[in-house]
């Protein structure tokens, strides 16, 4: 049934995708959102004040081990920059000025990560030295970032043909065996999300900067080969005050070995990752893990005496940048966790399948049904059902709706539930700027509503590709 707090979600919904779009900060929107519709739904003003809180407080929960793993990421790439570490790691990289031959080689090594390690923990790995390389390079880190969500939470995710974990939850929802979904989703997986990193690599070519910025290491006269290596020294708390030069020469020593430890211990928690199955969370884990260990070990190779004070200070500075990005994230997650299934009965207190679902079951009752109408369904459904900002909230609705549709309509259901996992992931994972792709945005220090904007064409190629291939094999 629906009431009045479903026709003010869905306003809400409506009015914060267009803020998107009129390059305000909707946060603002989605807060004042929490307190109307939880008015709308209780008819009690202290209750909507407690709905909005459980919504923040629900938000937080599961962003909470992100936004700690990003701050240390970020603590340890400041750690390698101070010392002249990240240089060496990727001296090859740095041979790289031109930002359309990053985009496919980091996007090549970012999908191969996501097929087997998931989005999350790969983009960590290659944050943690490669893209802050390839910036100091002088190449635009938006490029960068477009390049990672388009390969991984993109083409990578939305096949996730070896971790296997949406084709898994597709066929929980619908009956169909794992090894058919993924046989029948290879052609529109692989052709969509082709497509929309051609026309990211497009792009790119029109609308950023396709060489290097002034600061680069060859103005700098500091050649990879070199012996001396130079590192900019930060005015932040864990660097002695009262230096008054900005740059100095780094122990090559010191910046050699931390360079290798930290290349041993990533590489080693990949061969441990693909050869003992470690994926999702767990994979995010050992590798939040294994970065904190380098952070412990850099710090005292680094400062030795002072390495208690200098820890904590890149620990400061790296969650409290974290923070700074997840704040608004958080606030933006907490809204739309009102619409989907988990969050509707956590902050509601109450039994119902969320306003999303309610929706799409609406929907589907006033349409005509042929292969045409079924089809636009399922991409409306898979994405509402992804606003949350993770992808996979939305595959069992769409597995669902998929099945019932097209048993109504006497239509094979296999090629409209692969639709809506392309769908639904290219949606929650690669375009929300509140989920899966604000990790990139804190990786790669960009603007999320500007990754949004960059990001969307791309969007709208992958999923119509996939909508006009799956008309053409029903």
């Amino acid at each position: 049934m629906i009431t009045l707090a479903h026709w003010v979600f869905l306003i809400f919904v409506v009015f914060i995708i267009l803020t998107l779009f009129w390059k305000n900060p909707p946060v603002l929107s989605a807060a004042i959102g929490l307190f109307v519709v939880g008015f709308a739904y209780s008819r009690n003003p202290l209750e909507s004040i407690q709905i909005s809180f459980r919504a923040l407080s629900l938000a937080t929960t599961n962003l909470l081990s992100v936004i700690l793993l990003i701050g240390i990421v970020v603590a340890l790439t400041r750690l390698l920059k101070d010392t002249g570490a990240d240089q060496r790691i990727v001296q090859p990289l740095l041979r790289l000025n031109r930002l359309s031959t990053a985009y496919w080689l980091i996007g090549i090594a970012m999908w191969i990560l996501t097929l087997m390690i998931w989005p999350t923990p790969a983009i960590t790995l290659l944050g943690a030295v490669v893209v802050p390389a390839l910036k100091k390079v002088g190449l635009n880190p938006l490029g960068l970032a477009l390049s990672l969500t388009l390969f991984g939470e993109g083409l990578g995710l939305s096949g996730d043909f070896i971790i296997q974990g949406a084709p898994s939850l597709l066929s929980k929802s619908t009956g169909i065996p794992v090894p058919v979904l993924i046989n029948e989703s290879l052609l529109i997986v692989l052709s969509s999300g082709l497509l929309a990193v051609l026309t990211g690599s497009l792009l790119l070519k029109f609308k950023l900067k396709d060489d290097s910025s002034p600061c680069t290491l060859k103005d700098k006269n500091l050649e990879p080969t070199k012996v001396l290596v130079k590192a900019r020294i930060r005015h932040s708390p864990n660097i002695i005050k009262g230096l008054n030069r900005v740059t100095e020469e780094i122990d090559l020593k010191k910046s050699r070995i931390l360079g290798l430890i930290a290349i041993f211990c990533y590489g080693l928690t990949v061969l441990f990752m693909f050869f003992f199955k470690i994926r999702g969370d767990a994979a995010s884990a050992l590798v939040g893990g294994t970065t904190l260990l380098i952070l412990c070990i850099g710090v005292f190779i680094q400062e030795r005496r002072k390495a208690f004070t200098s820890f904590v200070g890149y620990l400061k500075d790296g969650l409290r940048f974290s923070i700074g990005i997840f704040v608004p994230i958080v606030v933006m997650s907490s809204f739309f966790f009102l619409g989907t299934k988990t969050g509707f009965q956590q902050i509601f207190h109450n039994d119902g399948q969320g306003f999303f679902s309610d929706f799409a079951y609406r929907l589907s009752e006033f349409i005509p049904l042929n292969s045409w109408s079924v089809g636009g369904i399922i991409v409306l459904v898979a994405i509402l059902g992804s606003m949350d900002g993770s992808g996979f909230s939305s595959l069992p609705l769409v597995g669902g709706i998929a099945i019932a549709l097209s048993q109504a309509a006497q239509l094979p259901a296999v090629p409209f539930a692969i639709l809506g996992q392309i769908i639904g992931i290219w949606t929650g994972a690669a375009l929300i700027p509140w989920g899966f792709s604000s990790v990139t945005s804190a990786i790669t220090e960009v603007d999320s509503r500007t990754l949004f904007r960059l990001t969307l064409p791309c969007y709208l190629v992958a999923i119509i590709t996939a909508f006009f291939l799956t008309m053409l094999r029903i």
